[in-house]
């Protein structure tokens, strides 16, 4: 789904904050919609620019553990990507939790979550140079190295790895190689561009859910159709990564969104 940039962007600067307390499930939704981005952006409005994550005033998302705070400001950056704003308007705020040293699966899950929106950020460069050798050459070149040097913030992925990149043609006409290209980090080749992430928001996974003691502390039991796990913080599930167990909710990290789920 496409979202109003105007609107939204509207929304997140100047809503009065919610007087109701924010809850996870709200803050972090699965599926973030357009009324989810409105809800969420009341909710997350008290908490006004601190880099270090702590909200100023008001009773929401300050309400929510310590821990978690990193995410919160995370969260209000991820909704300013839904809402439209140019990467310029983001890219350095994601940098900085690219950046972050802390060891904890909270920042763990930041760390990659970010990367993958910086991947985004810089393939939408590339393509402004591999359109450009196309409008020279009447075809993508068969490799990066063919545009000559990337400029030294393009030249590896996020993770520090050179790109996937493939010259491709289109569906049903072999012939006509390099009339098309597949590019993106190397551990996510079939990365969808920014505005596809965007617009095609897909669902989580669903899972029944069940805390289990692990050694004095909380874990939790994953039960899908195909596979059962359990596992605490830091541990992964069908490609989510668990980061943090509240009091009956969880947060959880997928490619390239945080979401709560209850149990």
């Amino acid at each position: 789904m496409r979202l109003p940039t105007s609107a939204f962007a509207l929304l997140f600067l100047a809503l009065p904050f919610s007087a109701l307390a924010a809850t996870p499930l709200e803050i972090w939704p699965d599926v973030p919609t357009a009324s989810d981005v409105e809800q969420a952006s009341r909710l997350l409005s008290a908490s006004t620019g601190n880099r270090d994550g702590r909200p100023t005033s008001g009773e929401g998302a300050e309400s929510l553990p310590k821990a978690v705070q990193p995410a919160v400001r995370f969260q209000k950056f991820f909704l300013r990507i839904l809402a439209g704003e140019k990467a310029s308007a983001w890219r350095a705020d994601m940098e900085d939790f690219c950046k972050q040293a802390a060891d904890t699966p909270v920042a763990a899950g930041l760390r990659d979550v970010a990367r993958v929106w910086i991947a985004r950020a810089q393939m939408e460069e590339i393509d402004a140079l591999l359109h450009d050798y196309y409008r020279r050459n009447i075809r993508f070149p068969a490799k990066l190295s063919e545009l000559g040097p990337l400029p030294p913030s393009l030249q590896t992925d996020p993770w520090g790895e050179a790109w996937s990149y493939s010259p491709t043609a289109p569906q049903g006409f072999s012939k006509l190689a390099g009339q098309r290209y597949q590019l993106g980090p190397a551990r996510f080749p079939k990365l969808a561009t920014l505005a596809e992430a965007i617009r095609d928001r897909q669902p989580a996974h669903v899972w029944e859910i069940t805390p289990r003691d692990a050694g004095g502390n909380t874990a939790l039991e994953f039960h899908a159709a195909q596979s059962t796990a359990v596992i605490q913080p830091g541990g992964e599930i069908e490609g989510c990564r668990l980061l943090f167990i509240g009091d009956k909710w969880a947060l959880m990290a997928g490619t390239d969104q945080l979401f709560a789920v209850g149990f």
